[in-house]
Parts: structure tokens; sequence; C-alpha cells
């Protein structure tokens, strides 16, 4: 395994790692964009995932229409006054 260019990153407390800006910008990664990761024997070995596709799952969200679980229940008036009395 050759090392083409090495770079440090810190990780934080909540274990997230930041990728140095060059490192970004030479993968073309951008917010929301997967990364993989492989452990090997010489450590872990990054990779680019999928790009982020925010509309196409916008536009499946829209079109896909919710589910439904049979008809809904109408609580009558005694119970929906404890329930505004909870509230």
């Amino acid at each position: 395994m050759t090392i083409v260019d090495a770079s440090t990153a810190k990780i934080d407390s909540k274990g997230r790692i930041l990728l140095p800006p060059v490192l970004r910008s030479e993968l073309d990664l951008e917010p929301g964009d997967t990364v993989s990761l492989k452990k090997t024997r010489e450590g872990v070995v990054l990779t680019r995932g999928g790009k982020a596709d925010y509309q196409s799952k916008l536009k499946q969200m829209l079109e896909t229409p919710p589910p439904r679980l049979g008809k809904p229940l109408n609580p009558p008036p005694s119970k929906m006054k404890k329930i505004w009395k909870t509230a």
C-alpha cells in the first residue's frame, strides 16, 4: 500500500472526524454526501460513497402516497377534554 498524500484529522467528543478541506475538494465531497470506511491491517480506508440527491428524495416523498392503516379513530368528547387538560 502506497501513501499518496497524508493528512491528519481530529476526532471530536462525539466521534466525528473533520476531513481537511483539501481532501474534501479532491474527493468532491459536499455536506450530506456519504463515505465508506473499511478496516484493513494497516488501518482504515476511506472511500467516497454516493452523492446526496435531495431533489429526487423529496420528489419520491411527495409522489408516494402515505400508508393507510385503516379508519382513523375519533375519540369521544370526554376523552378529548382529558387530552386538552394535559396539554
